[in-house]
């Protein structure tokens, strides 16, 4: 394998690193060049890094105030020597192979970009991030939450854009695309980067083999001060220079659903929107692919004012939308909005028979598919 530059930037968050480096011993390329940027942390940092055996070069940064996570990336970028660069965060726990992966996908296409990671939750163990994609006006992860082995979870596939946590590129790339923009500070810098890396002709992808558990963004209140100055950024730099391709995602998990459950196909179904978000409509327009019609037949239960994530059914809706004869495809932000609804589910179930829950990260699954996971350990 060719040469590889590790870059680690560190802010605070001590307790994860003793976890982190465990499992980076266990993934790192023998002879890596190491390099770990402290970010002004105010915990002794360095301090809890253990030996790493298989480092070639072990590179040690101090910066004396915290600049944010690009220039501390950047500091790195500027000092590492690798054909290949890997960036990782600290609150990761990597598994064995996830750093030569990512490596072996670059080095087995064309053209390749940045390649990133899948992530998992560490307490439940259900997908963080597979990618990410456009809605009109947003970004959202793909497939979020859904099961690590869920059939579409296991795909290697390109996309526009991926999180930072974990991503890999040649020294090529980086050239080509430049250092991480630091007017971004710890937000949208690595989307940023990506749709570089895409406006330069590179295709980006998520390697489903490369899997680390992410504890999600644990580096302190530092982390979310400028998320609204990088938010105005961002959409200054990219609005409009972007494919809009969460419908995409839409229907391939649609698609397979229907795959798995043909009975499906020919039924009547009613649409209970629950969404709080504009890009309902790539929901609806997948729908009525599948379901010729249903756009007609949709109830709006939107509730703005509602501060909680949990959706209860029985009290958004009207009381006699559980006695509806047909059934609904239940059409929600986040899937596990509706967690709490057990009884509203296995009530319908016993009325008009299976039903469909379509979230905007992509997720497709019948009700029963959707309490079994609730019921999983």
């Amino acid at each position: 394998m060719a040469s590889v530059s590790v870059i680690v930037p560190i802010f605070n968050g001590i307790r994860f690193l003793r976890q982190f480096f465990d499992s980076l011993n266990l993934s790192l390329p023998a002879g890596s060049q190491v390099i770990l940027v402290d970010d002004g942390s105010t915990e002794p940092v360095f301090e809890a890094v253990p030996e790493l055996p298989l480092a070639g070069d072990l590179v040690r940064i101090r910066s004396e105030e915290n600049r944010g996570y690009a220039a501390a990336v950047n500091r790195g970028f500027a000092a590492s020597k690798g054909d290949y660069v890997v960036q990782l965060n600290t609150d990761l726990v990597l598994e064995r192979e996830s750093i030569v992966k990512m490596i072996e996908l670059i080095e087995s296409r064309p053209k390749v970009g940045i390649v990133g990671s899948k992530l998992l939750f560490p307490t439940t163990g259900l997908v963080q991030h597979i990618g990410m994609g456009f809605g009109y006006h947003s970004k959202r992860h793909i497939y979020f939450q859904l099961p690590a082995n869920h059939p579409l979870c296991r795909v290697t596939r390109p996309l526009q854009v991926m999180t930072g946590a974990t991503v890999a590129f040649t020294r090529q790339v980086l050239e080509g695309i430049g250092p991480l923009d630091e007017r971004y500070f710890n937000y949208n810098e690595d989307l940023d980067h990506c749709l570089k890396a895409v406006a330069k002709g590179y295709t980006n992808y998520v390697c489903s083999e490369s899997v680390a558990y992410h504890w999600v963004s644990q580096s302190g209140p530092a982390r979310f001060v400028k998320m609204r100055e990088s938010e105005a950024v961002f959409w200054s730099r990219w609005g409009g220079h972007y494919a809009v391709d969460l419908g995409k995602y839409m229907d391939e998990s649609v698609a397979y659903l229907l795959e798995s459950n043909s009975d499906l196909v020919d039924r009547q179904f009613d649409a209970l929107n629950l969404c709080r978000s504009n890009d309902e409509t790539l929901i609806f327009a997948t729908l009525e692919k599948y379901w010729r019609g249903i756009t007609s037949r949709i109830y709006h239960i939107r509730q703005f004012n509602n501060p909680s994530h949990t959706i209860w059914l029985p009290m958004a809706t009207p009381y006699w939308y559980q006695d509806n004869p047909r059934p609904f495809i239940y059409v929600v932000d986040r899937h596990r909005q509706l967690i709490e609804n057990r009884l509203w589910f296995l009530n319908r179930t016993r009325l008009v028979g299976e039903e469909i829950i379509v979230d905007l990260s992509g997720c497709a699954m019948t009700v029963s598919e959707f309490l079994d996971g609730l019921d999983a350990p």
